[in-house]
């Protein structure tokens, strides 16, 4: 869905937007105690796909994989972690005020989680989000801040108050620059929308950890 890298924003698509992607996911871009093998976490990646039927509201359908030993005793990633996410935008950007979002995702109790109780619930988590643009003679500036509650204890180190700053640079509106305060990190990352259809994104958490996506991106109305 639209925002920065790990932190929510208040910017949507537009209605009739829809996405259909995955990303990489560096082991610690996962919940702490989460996708771990014998003590080991792991990298992962995941699946999505989004939809902004109206300019107020976006919905979105993700699996993240986890690893299992087969039959065979081999570890494959043949489990998956799902989950349902919404996005509202009450408050459209202004000249003089910002745009406001309230988000959850992980909000249903989908019974798809590998432990006794039902769902894991690693990624739940409620937000809300201000943004505000600025137009410069060189590019535009996005500031959005946000808090967010996660209820999982190994995902409460991105509890409290984040933000970032995206820069469009005048010479290629399809880019972005990304800095963020997840929550306990700073990242950085830069996405891309080639052909008008392919977003490509890719980021850094600390400056050293990679992950990386892939999303076909269109308009059905």
């Amino acid at each position: 869905m639209s925002g920065l890298i790990h932190v929510p924003s208040a910017e949507m698509d537009s209605a009739g937007d829809a996405r259909l992607g995955g990303h990489f996911l560096n082991k610690r871009f996962t919940p702490a105690g989460s996708f771990i093998h014998e003590g080991v976490p792991y990298h992962t990646f995941d699946c999505y796909i989004s939809i902004t039927p109206f300019r107020w509201i976006e919905l979105g359908y993700t699996t993240t994989m986890y690893k299992r030993p087969n039959k065979d005793g081999e570890l494959r990633y043949n489990q998956k972690d799902r989950y349902f996410s919404v996005k509202l935008n009450p408050l459209r950007e202004g000249r003089w005020f910002p745009a406001i979002a309230l988000g959850a995702n992980d909000f249903i109790n989908s019974h798809f989680g590998i432990d006794d109780k039902g769902a894991s619930g690693y990624f739940r988590n409620y937000y809300i989000a201000a943004t505000k643009h600025l137009t410069s003679k060189i590019g535009i500036v996005g500031m959005n801040i946000a808090y967010r509650h996660f209820f999982f204890d190994g995902s409460k180190k991105w509890n409290g108050a984040v933000g970032g700053i995206t820069f469009q640079p005048i010479f290629a509106r399809n880019m972005r620059i990304i800095a963020e305060w997840s929550g306990n990190e700073v990242n950085a990352g830069i996405d891309c929308t080639l052909w008008k259809h392919l977003l490509i994104q890719v980021s850094l958490q600390s400056g050293k950890y990679p992950s990386a996506g892939l999303c076909y991106k269109t308009n059905l109305f």
